[in-house]
């Protein structure tokens, strides 16, 4: 999946639910090496399957700026949007708009979803290709299934794929029924939140900070 740097303020409007299948996990320096090989080995058909991968990673992109300036230049309306959808599944959502601004909301929430699923198809024939499982059979079923709740918005493999973890970007209050889902097929829901800072850069680990500070503190007699 692409890498987005974007300052999303609203935290109590989308979720970010990350799930550990418990498969083993996945040798991701040997899966990199395996999809190397494969652009080497038929440089152009690899190129084709990553030139579309890469746009449907900015297309994703994109439509969450949308969602983004959405949220911000018109929050009352997306508030209710996210609000709504996060009770339907995604066919349902057109179905709530009834002016502009909704509509606007709903085509971007619909174009993000589509590009997450166009993303999905290339990783996995990107997998199949290379011979490795970027996202592996029982992955699709899981994603798939996750991706038809009511209020989910994205699911995909992080990373490089395979069987070390699973995502999902969901809307208001619907992370509950995702990660009880979830547990119900072996999926551990891990404990951990995202922040709209993004990606931070510390001059040190900031978990020692303290441990420092009392160690500093300690008086020797």
């Amino acid at each position: 999946m692409c890498c987005v740097e974007i300052s999303w303020k609203d935290q109590s409007i989308n979720m970010i639910l990350l799930g550990e299948p418990g498969t083993g996990g996945s040798s991701t320096p040997s899966m990199v090496g395996s999809v190397k090989r494969w652009l080497k080995s038929d440089p152009e058909k690899s190129r084709d399957t990553w030139s579309k991968l890469a746009i449907a990673n900015s297309t994703l992109e994109n439509q969450l700026r949308i969602l983004k300036g959405l949220s911000e230049n018109h929050h009352e309306a997306y508030e209710s949007m996210v609000r709504s959808c996060s009770r339907l599944t995604y066919g349902k959502w057109a179905e709530v708009a009834t002016n502009q601004h909704q509509e606007l909301i709903i085509r971007s929430l619909l174009a993000a979803r589509d590009a997450c699923l166009e993303i999905r198809l290339h990783m996995r024939e990107m997998g199949i290709a290379a011979g490795v499982p970027i996202e592996p059979d029982s992955q699709t079923r899981l994603l798939d299934a996750t991706m038809n709740m009511e209020g989910v918005l994205l699911a995909g493999v992080p990373g490089a794929g395979g069987f070390d973890a699973v995502f999902s970007v969901v809307l208001g209050d619907a992370s509950n029924a995702v990660a009880h889902a979830w547990s119900s097929v072996g999926v551990l829901p891990l404990p951990v939140r995202e922040d709209c800072r993004g990606v931070s850069l510390e001059d040190a680990d900031p978990r020692t900070r303290e441990v420092s500070a009392a160690v500093w503190s300690i008086q020797i007699n």
